[in-house]
């Protein structure tokens, strides 16, 4: 029996606290800008008295009394910053601080306001509430240009795009007015979590779609659910744990939209699955005329085909209705082993068998010659309660640490491999379906991106050349030295037929996660073995995936998607005008020329 039910996504407040978020005792002490609440109101005088004591006293007899009047600025400025953003939170300036001129009230006051008052769940002049439930990372709503339109861009800040205007409709309707009653290029976004320009065109009308988001139908029993391609992954587990069910494929990371997962075909690390297309039982598409369509596997094929995985080439995803299974109870057994034994140990101990939830091999760089095997076996044992949904964070000091020791540091690659890693997987984990498949991409996020960013690739090579693929990939890395922090191996089984299916049979994903820095230099050079390596998968039989950054050639391109001519031709007849635009089509389809009359 389905159930009508509408579910809006929460707001995000990471644009208004980048400082909170990223560097947590510098925002708490050296700014003023945001809210705390009084508990940590109440931490930060005590860490700002305590510190103050230790370092006065260390100073005092190590210095002299004189040394002792280097700590007051700081004293001054952090007790100064913290008590600006408790009165923030009351919705009150900094200037109140003033109140503690006036004789004996004014200081009672204030401490009453300080320490006492309690502030309120809702947004202000000065911020979000800090109160207000914590969410999973969101992308900014475009920023405006210097002189005219909005700049669009990705989650590594390497492609920011000027688009001309923002459309956010809340509707169908809305979206199927707009598109019907404007001309010109259009372009469409979600989540934005791409890394290459896939949700944007250069002067373009940009249509954000992340508030059409509810959930349109769900049936517990049948186990499927329809929803807006606007909503997310975690928005969607929140609705279906309840009745004790699961998404069937999505990404390791829940913060994506349904829109942009199926526009890129995205996979996960489920042992048996694979593409996301194999989860999808029909859509709802807008197509660039405005008209609505429904399309599956055995109605109106070519636009279900055309669609999943084809980056909106011909249609806008509006509606998708979604297989669901049952949440179960997971434990995990890993295995450290020779990379040349992994495709023996794969067949022999994980492929075939059901009771394999979730799996993925992590590649240890420099050398790239060990992996280790990490699986989630369902199990008939229990699970904590609190190990159903993932908790989420504000911030993730101890990741953001562990990423750059690994990286920066002297043997970090070495710590990671032989310390770090064995350390963590002492502790037996076992838990449920829906919390090792709801991470936040948060965890990932390092302090700033102005200087170097982390990048995701990936590449796709038959399963049974495994081996073939790693010893080239290792080679190119070891050759340009690129930073690489991890090489993850996830296994998916074969596309039904999408236009541009990366796994035309069973395949390993090689996803690769590297470092990068943002200058023009850099970017040639990380395009030169970035086509190195879609060489590398073409030569094994493989393929790459295209939502990262477009380095290919239009050669390599058509080489690992022989499929796109058919796309193409589907493109020339449903988008005569060229409407649908992103960086993707921009580079690789060439519309066909129109004779005059």
């Amino acid at each position: 029996m389905a159930t009508d039910a509408g579910l809006s996504s929460p707001c995000n407040n990471g644009t208004t606290d980048w400082f909170r978020n990223q560097l947590p005792v510098t925002y708490l002490l050296f700014t003023t800008r945001g809210r705390i609440t009084r508990s940590e109101y109440a931490h930060a005088t005590v860490l700002i008295v305590c510190t103050f004591y230790v370092l006065y006293t260390a100073l005092y007899h190590t210095a002299g009394a004189w040394s002792t009047w280097l700590l007051y600025p700081l004293l001054y400025w952090s007790a100064w910053a913290s008590a600006c953003k408790r009165l923030h939170d009351l919705n009150r300036s900094g200037w109140w601080l003033l109140a503690a001129l006036v004789p004996l009230f004014g200081p009672l006051y204030l401490a009453f306001l300080l320490f006492l008052r309690r502030g309120r769940r809702l947004d202000n002049r000065f911020g979000s509430s800090p109160l207000a439930p914590i969410d999973y990372r969101k992308n900014d709503d475009g920023i405006p240009h210097a002189t005219e339109g909005w700049v669009i861009n990705d989650v590594t800040q390497l492609n920011p795009i000027t688009v001309a205007r923002i459309e956010r409709p809340e509707t169908v309707e809305d979206l199927a007015r707009i598109v019907a009653s404007t001309q010109g290029p259009i372009s469409v976004g979600g989540g934005r979590f791409s890394m290459g320009g896939q949700t944007a065109s250069p002067g373009s009308l940009h249509l954000d779609l992340r508030k059409l988001n509810r959930v349109i139908s769900f049936s517990p029993v049948e186990k499927w659910i329809r929803v807006q391609a606007g909503i997310r992954w975690c928005d969607i587990q929140r609705h279906v744990d309840p009745h004790n069910l699961s998404v069937k494929i999505m990404q390791t990371y829940a913060n994506f939209t349904v829109g942009g997962a199926l526009s890129v075909n995205c996979h996960g690390r489920y042992v048996g699955l694979g593409p996301v297309i194999l989860s999808v039982r029909n859509l709802r598409v807008l197509l660039p005329d405005g008209t609505l369509i429904n399309a599956s596997r055995t109605e109106n094929a070519e636009i279900f085909f055309g669609t999943i995985g084809c980056y909106a080439a011909i249609g806008i995803i509006v509606e998708a209705e979604l297989d669901l299974v049952d949440n179960v109870v997971v434990s995990l057994v890993q295995r450290k082993l020779p990379r040349r034994d992994y495709l023996a140990f794969f067949g022999e101990n994980i492929r075939g068998r059901p009771e394999a939830i979730f799996h993925n091999a992590d590649m240890y760089p420099p050398e790239f010659t060990r992996v280790r095997s990490v699986t989630y076996f369902a199990t008939s044992g229990s699970a904590p309660a609190d190990k159903r949904l993932m908790p989420l964070r504000q911030s993730y000091p101890a990741h953001r640490y562990l990423l750059w020791s690994v990286m920066e540091a002297p043997f970090g690659a070495w710590r990671r491999e032989h310390i770090i890693e064995p350390l963590l997987y002492l502790r037996p984990q076992v838990h449920w379906r829906n919390y090792e498949a709801g991470y936040d991409i948060m965890e990932l996020e390092p302090a700033s991106r102005s200087k170097n960013t982390w990048v995701l690739l990936e590449y796709f090579v038959p399963v049974g050349r495994f081996e073939e693929f790693s010893a080239r990939m290792a080679g190119i890395f070891q050759r340009h030295r690129v930073k690489v922090l991890n090489v993850s191996v996830r296994h998916a089984m074969t596309d039904p037929g999408s236009y541009l299916a990366w796994a035309r049979e069973e395949v390993f994903a090689f996803v690769v996660y590297y470092k990068q820095k943002t200058d023009a230099v850099e970017r040639g050079r990380v395009a030169v073995w970035t086509r190195e390596l879609i060489d590398a998968a073409l030569a094994s039989g493989g393929s790459y995936y295209l939502p990262y950054q477009p380095h290919a050639t239009a050669e390599q391109f058509h080489r690992a998607y022989p499929d796109a001519r058919k796309l193409f031709a589907l493109k020339a007849r449903l988008d005569p005008q060229f409407r649908l635009r992103n960086v993707l089509w921009d580079k690789y389809y060439s519309p066909p020329a129109t004779t005059s009359p």
